[in-house]
């Protein structure tokens, strides 16, 4: 394999530019390329060539720039390579106001900024550093593993520059994220979905004085603080625990399978809202915390084989304490609520899918399609077919 052929298709597996700098006028087609503001000292001929002078064939030099742009060079044989630009961090638009504030640069648009680097990969430096030490053994047969050292460009990239943030600033930052996570707090335990997800929107805003940028492994931990807080205000609410435990695990396994930030975020405003609905069902009936755990639970795993004493089990009641207790707050039984449930469920499938009554009946966890028929026709007086049929009628009328 060329260099060539190599430098093609790294750069079409991880959608980072790779660029041969053996020439001026290499170079200064890399520095127009990519130079998105004047400021970018980094795509000057003069600078970049006097990172490509202190280029060593067992070492690869690193370039973060005021905007958080890095950049990675190598040396094979004579010839310099250029790998990048990419990102190891997001920028929302406010994330990077901020930035370019403590920049103080006044000519360059916030959300252009976000813009610009958004055509950039994101990725973890350390994947960055294996994938051009790949490249370099392959064309080379050299199994050498390079060193990292770092130039600095720029300066935000110097040690020094967190001194320029005011005591006082971090003071005023510090208050206003501590009342927005007690109005969260608050207005999760009011039920209040409109305010707790406004105040979830300015936290999610919210960057640190410091720390500026995000990954999703950054997300996912935000998620984790946010699921916290969630849980608190459920608390103050007088939320049964078990409830509590179900939704937050449950959103834990899907911030963990989300695989974008913004999945991440969607799944913020979903367990907001989730969290809401059943505080406020919670107030607006007054259940006990046992008739609201299994109004929850069998709202929630209505597909799977519930029984009766198992549930009574969870929590430490006996089958007949449970049909009494339940029987008494909502005027029918467990098993009854249940089966209203899978039925209105298994009605909502036939209006709106395609999926046959075998396969409806089976996703609402009765078995038995010719018993799903009897239910079905008993609680709507008409069979599957027919109510589907209707609904589909109605619809075409309109």
């Amino acid at each position: 394999m060329t260099l060539q052929e190599g430098c093609r298709l790294l750069e079409n597996l991880e959608l980072i530019p790779v660029t041969i700098l053996d020439c001026p006028e290499s170079i200064k087609s890399f520095c127009n390329k990519y130079r998105i503001h004047n400021s970018q000292t980094l795509f000057t001929k003069s600078v970049l060539s006097k990172i490509i002078e202190e280029l060593k064939e067992d070492e690869l030099i690193l370039t973060v720039d005021d905007f958080k742009i890095k950049m990675l060079f190598a040396l094979y044989g004579k010839t310099p390579i250029a790998y990048g630009p990419y990102c190891t961090e997001l920028l929302s638009v406010d994330e990077s106001a901020i930035l370019l504030s403590h920049l103080k640069i006044k000519d360059f648009p916030p959300d252009l900024l976000a813009k610009l680097r958004g055509r950039y990969t994101v990725t973890a430096q350390q994947n960055v550093q294996y994938h051009i030490n790949i490249l370099l053994s392959h064309v080379s047969g050299n199994d050498l593993i390079h060193t990292v050292k770092t130039y600095n460009v720029g300066s935000a990239s110097d040690d020094d520059t967190e001194e320029i943030i005011p005591s006082d600033y971090h003071i005023k930052v510090v208050r206003e994220h501590y009342a927005n996570e007690q109005l969260l707090i608050k207005s999760i335990s009011d039920g209040d979905y409109a305010s707790a997800l406004n105040a979830w929107r300015i936290l999610h805003k919210a960057v640190s004085y410091k720390n500026i940028g995000h990954t999703i492994e950054l997300a996912r931990l935000s998620a984790a603080v946010t699921r916290t807080l969630l849980r608190m205000g459920a608390i103050n609410a007088g939320i049964p625990s078990e409830i509590n435990d179900r939704i937050s695990g449950n959103s834990s396994q899907l911030t963990a399978k989300a695989r974008t930030i913004d999945a991440i975020n969607m799944e913020h405003e979903r367990l907001i809202k989730e969290y809401c609905d059943v505080i406020t069902e919670y107030k607006k009936n007054q259940y006990s915390s046992n008739v609201l755990s299994v109004r929850f639970l069998i709202e929630k795993e209505y597909d799977r084989p519930l029984k009766l004493d198992e549930i009574a089990d969870e929590l430490s009641l006996s089958s007949s304490q449970l049909i009494h207790l339940f029987k008494k707050e909502t005027g029918t039984t467990p098993m009854a609520y249940l089966h209203q449930i899978r039925i209105k469920k298994a009605a909502y499938e036939l209006a709106n899918t395609q999926n046959s009554i075998q396969d409806i009946a089976a996703s609402v966890g009765i078995l038995d399609s010719n018993y799903f028929v009897k239910c079905f026709k008993k609680e709507y007086e008409m069979t599957p077919s027919a109510y589907r049929k209707r609904f589909t009628n109605s619809i075409s009328k309109i």
